[in-house]
């Protein structure tokens, strides 16, 4: 049995100039029941926004600010760079428009085991709850905690896997009956040990365009290697804020090509990852 108090965890947090939701991502965090973990802020830009806005943040040592210059979708990239300036040995991966639940850390941390990745879900806000919690009429924690009360309105706000805010006790046999599948990740909400990360060569940067690159090309490379994937759905849960996509089937076709050549030629160590073979 791993003890999780022991294990050091950093929160990789994929950002693109929305501070407005950057803040409400970092209330939560700093602000969460498990506090021994490091923030890395991973930003596909140099936004002086950002900059400035982490200012206060950085002279506190709350967190650690990465940058690269802005020439189009390269998270891939800003997500290798992160993992390599992480200093914990467990990595916990969120996206910048995903408020985490208040026990969010804890619940990834405490379902730790060797070679398993936690692959989590979100509930997906619709535009009018969205603003309410971007404008901070409505406190996120409020919803988490009072869930059930909330849900008739999420509902009629369009809300997606509205099923993904509930709670359910680690354990129950509920929770296993229902995490019971085995998961494929998604890129928003999933953590790994930092040396099974390496060992696939991270993320690969051939994928220039978002989906499937940052988690489904993931999860065949890890199971290749019989690094699992386990689900955290009902337990480490997360709200995402409404925005207009950023792909379409046409990104989706292209990135789904690119795997298939991958497959098909057995490179389950990326070559264009952490490092360049």
């Amino acid at each position: 049995m791993l003890n999780y108090n022991d294990i050091s965890v950093s929160v990789i947090v994929s950002v693109y100039k929305d501070t407005q939701a950057l803040k409400l991502i970092l209330d939560s965090l700093l602000n969460q029941t498990h506090e021994n973990f490091e923030i890395i802020i991973s930003e596909d830009c140099e936004s002086e926004e950002m900059r400035e806005f982490l200012a206060p943040y950085k002279e506190k040592n709350l967190l650690k600010h990465l940058t690269q210059e802005d020439t189009g979708w390269r998270k891939n990239i800003a997500l290798n760079r992160a993992a390599k300036e992480s200093k914990g040995e467990y990595l916990i991966f969120i996206d910048g428009d995903i408020i985490p639940y208040s026990d969010f850390v804890q619940k990834h941390v405490e379902s730790i085991t060797h070679s398993r990745i936690l692959c989590g879900k979100r509930v997906e806000l619709g535009p009018f709850f969205s603003n309410l919690i971007r404008k901070g009429y409505l406190n996120p924690y409020i919803v988490e905690k009072l869930f059930g009360l909330f849900l008739p309105f999420l509902a009629m706000d369009k809300a997606r896997h509205v099923e993904e805010g509930i709670k359910l006790k680690k354990g129950s046999s509920l929770e296993q009956k229902l995490n019971k599948k085995r998961p494929m990740i998604i890129g928003c909400n999933f953590s790994c040990f930092k040396k099974d990360l390496e060992y696939i060569n991270g993320f690969d940067e051939d994928y220039t365009t978002p989906s499937v690159g940052e988690d489904i090309d993931l999860t065949w490379r890890f199971q290749h290697f019989g690094i699992d994937s386990q689900s955290v759905r009902y337990l480490a849960n997360t709200f995402h804020l409404y925005h207009p996509r950023t792909w379409n089937s046409e990104n989706v076709n292209a990135n789904n090509a690119i795997m298939k050549k991958k497959w098909d030629n057995e490179e389950f160590i990326c070559k264009n990852g952490l490092k360049k073979l």
